[in-house]
């Protein structure tokens, strides 16, 4: 931490700028992957990360190394910008838009449920049905888009999706699904 106070100690009395990148390419890394543990998002936790350097260094005359080391007054601000990110508009947006309604989460679970057991019996399919049919229902391709992609002629990849679509009604009829 000696460094760290040399460092600190330039910047406060005589505002060198290489002293503060030097803090900031010490802790980016960590300070970044803490962002991102807390996000699991990349771009949220690139801002994350930009606003807690910003906010360290232009807040930097405040710190008394008498109180906490940089290290723990670094994350405190993580700590509080990661707050802020949860707290704000934004991010309820988002939520608001991705969480389901409580009438069609019991639904969802069903299908997800359903839909993991559909993928299990496809995948012993031969690789292109599986492949195919992942792309039909999962990436909402078409026909055609799914030739292109396969290097397949169009009547080949339908007759591979409605063969595999049919072995999964005769296997999920036989089994009462």
């Amino acid at each position: 931490m000696a460094d760290d106070e040399k460092l600190i100690f330039l910047i406060q009395n005589f505002d060198y700028e290489s002293p503060k990148e030097k803090l900031i390419r010490k802790y980016y890394d960590k300070i970044y992957a803490y962002a991102y543990r807390k996000t699991l998002n990349d771009d949220d936790a690139l801002d994350i990360t930009q606003e807690v350097f910003i906010k360290a260094i232009n807040s930097l005359k405040f710190f008394d190394r008498k109180k906490a080391s940089f290290k723990t007054w670094l994350y405190l601000i993580a700590s509080n910008k990661i707050s802020e990110y949860f707290r704000s508009i934004q991010y309820k947006d988002i939520l608001d838009e991705t969480l389901p309604s409580d009438e069609c989460f019991e639904r969802i679970i069903e299908n997800k449920a359903l839909s993991q057991q559909l993928m299990n019996y496809i995948r012993d399919l031969d690789y292109q049905s599986y492949k195919v049919v992942e792309l039909k229902i999962f990436a909402e391709l078409t026909f055609d888009e799914i030739g292109t992609i396969m290097m397949l002629p169009v009547s080949t990849i339908k007759t591979k999706y409605y063969t595999a679509i049919k072995k999964c009604r005769k296997e999920f009829d036989n089994n009462d699904y």
